[in-house]
């Protein structure tokens, strides 16, 4: 009996594990109006960044790092979901779901509104590596 509650507390507390992981993996669906409070070059390893705020307050920060002008096929995405509870810098897959998530969301800023530079660079290098 005492086995069955340990393996029930186990499997509950992986739950827990991958639920919080995907939270702070997954790209936020950002209230309306969505806008650009910061962007960021960094020269050192050719990182272009800009974090989001959606309506409601939520951050979400995206980067490509890489050398964009030159060889976008072969910059990274990245993204920082919630940078308030764990900054946790998550790197996805070539051409993954959640590469395509945030195409999505940069796709939905640049058809509603004029955007800043660094978000057309970015949507431009995940929209042509479909």
């Amino acid at each position: 009996m005492i086995k069955s509650f340990a393996l029930a507390a186990l499997i509950a507390v992986l739950l827990g594990f991958l639920g919080f992981q995907y939270y702070i993996t997954s790209v936020p669906d950002l209230a309306e109006p969505i806008t650009v409070e910061e962007t960021r070059f960094i020269e050192q390893d050719q990182s272009l960044l800009l974090t989001l705020r959606g309506g409601e307050g939520r951050q979400f920060t995206v980067g490509l790092r890489g050398d964009i002008a030159n060889d976008p096929e072969q910059t990274a995405l990245f993204f920082i979901s919630n940078p308030d509870l764990v900054p946790y810098v998550y790197w996805p897959g070539l051409r993954s779901n959640d590469e395509k998530r945030v195409l999505e969301l940069l796709e939905d800023m640049v058809e509603k509104q004029k955007q800043e530079e660094a978000v057309s660079q970015i949507y431009e290098v995940l929209k042509n590596r479909k």
